[in-house]
């Protein structure tokens, strides 16, 4: 099995651990605050120490890509949480792709939404 398989790289800021719902933001936001593994397994219990140890290894052998993803997701998280201020939480009314998508380009053309040459 490959380190990749054990996640679904679902968007340039959605990977989740592959049977989960969880991101694995989610997970490597708290170890990267301290957290051992022993600590993730009893903080998220529908993981197995397998899983948790793919997640740590994956973001150390790809450490770059990982904080540049880590980065564009709190970015995207953020304009969410603008648009949830000003319009709610119907997605439908506030045309919720569309704007995310024009944060995104607005984000890339300041430098600040970290992409990585192909």
């Amino acid at each position: 099995m490959e380190l990749r398989d054990y996640f679904d790289f679902n968007s340039e800021i959605d990977i989740r651990i592959k049977g989960h719902r969880i991101a694995i933001q989610h997970v490597l936001n708290e170890y990267r605050q301290g957290m051992g593994t022993d600590e993730l397994l009893h903080r998220f219990p529908t993981l197995s120490m397998e899983k948790i140890y793919a997640t740590i290894l994956y973001y150390l052998a790809n450490m770059e890509e990982v904080e540049a993803y880590l980065t564009r997701e709190k970015l995207m998280d953020e304009e969410a949480g603008k648009l949830i201020e000003m319009y709610g939480r119907t997605p439908t009314l506030i045309n919720w792709e569309e704007r995310l998508e024009e944060a995104r380009q607005r984000l890339i053309a300041e430098g600040k939404y970290p992409v990585l040459p192909k």
